[in-house]
């Protein structure tokens, strides 16, 4: 059996757990300006990247 035949199937409660603990963070990280510089920072980097692929 190869790695990539492996599957593994996550219950919807361990899902559901973990955006829980997740997504309070993630809003947090969105909301200030730290967060927000670097997210678009990143959206920039993206950007000069997909420009580059392109060429």
């Amino acid at each position: 059996m190869a790695k990539d035949d492996i599957s593994m199937e996550i219950p919807q409660q361990e899902i559901e757990s973990l955006a829980r603990l997740l997504l309070p963070k993630i809003r947090h990280f969105f909301e200030n300006e730290e967060g927000k510089r670097e997210f678009f920072e990143w959206k920039q980097r993206q950007a000069q990247e997909d420009m580059k692929e392109a060429k």
